[in-house]
């Protein structure tokens, strides 16, 4: 083989890698970012998703990094109305009623009483830190009573009220410290020594829900709310804190309702069965 043949292989040899380099830089520019593209729930109160890959949500317009179409825009709120629709309504009789053991339960303002668990240390015989989530941090503020106990005299009681709320979130924990101000507990206190106690939060005539009435979901919280004739439907609600059988209900139902309370899976699994069959 010449000199010119051996040329011109190594120049279609390069001319190819360059072409592929090329392409391959290319086709990387048009797929979506990580950060931008995700296979879970999105946290805002909209996303874009894929109509043929609805597992992928992204927080911004683009491309299906698996087929390529086009995204489209979704609202949590929509999807979770979706989900809920996708449940079939059932027509249930008083009988059927009393033998899955549902009970009619009518939707009713009340006070509630909510707990929120809380740890820390005493820093001083007289103030104590302890840390709160930062999901329950909206409840949380200067004044409250908390109570609880030391490590040091566990059997012997203490209460105080919250003086101040950090405004930082820890980001390993997800919670964010407490200063409480200790008035009643036991005498010889000593500083660095654990604490667990909880914080009481008088809920004042607030629309509260049986726990059992309650089902959790992927895409969020339902109840069945009886229509008109003994006809179950599927409600999404917003909650509040839980309370000790109770559930503070922010959104989705009003006074004078009625919901299913007991097993409500049992509907829910017939519900779900006839909106796939719809």
């Amino acid at each position: 083989m010449n000199k010119v043949v051996v040329n011109k292989w190594m120049w279609l040899v390069v001319s190819l890698a360059v072409v592929g380099l090329w392409a391959a830089k290319e086709l990387v520019k048009k797929q979506p970012t990580k950060e931008n593209i995700s296979f879970t729930k999105a946290s805002g109160t909209t996303y874009w998703t894929c109509p043929m890959h609805p597992q992928i949500h992204a927080e911004k317009p683009g491309e299906c990094p698996i087929c390529h179409m086009k995204l489209v825009q979704v609202k949590v709120a929509q999807a979770q109305e979706a989900k809920a629709q996708s449940r079939a309504a059932i027509q249930v009789s008083s009988n059927q009623i009393e033998l899955l053991g549902v009970q009619k339960q009518q939707v009713e303002k009340m006070d509630l009483t909510a707990s929120i668990p809380i740890s820390g240390r005493l820093m001083s015989s007289s103030t104590v830190a302890f840390q709160v989530y930062e999901s329950d941090l909206k409840s949380v503020k200067a004044g409250l009573a908390f109570k609880g106990e030391s490590s040091f005299y566990p059997e012997s009681p203490m209460n105080g009220t919250i003086s101040s709320v950090d405004s930082i979130v820890d980001p390993t924990s997800r919670t964010v410290r407490v200063i409480g101000i200790i008035h009643k507990g036991p005498k010889g206190l000593i500083s660095e020594t654990t604490f667990r106690g909880e914080i009481e939060i008088n809920l004042k005539d607030r629309i509260g829900i049986p726990e059992s009435s309650v089902l959790h979901t992927g895409n969020g919280d339902l109840v069945y709310l009886f229509k008109e004739g003994n006809k179950l439907e599927a409600r999404i609600v917003k909650l509040g804190l839980k309370t000790n059988g109770f559930y503070e209900v922010l959104d989705g139902l009003t006074v004078g309702d009625y919901i299913s309370s007991g097993p409500n899976f049992l509907i829910d699994s017939e519900a779900k069965i006839r909106g796939t069959n719809d």
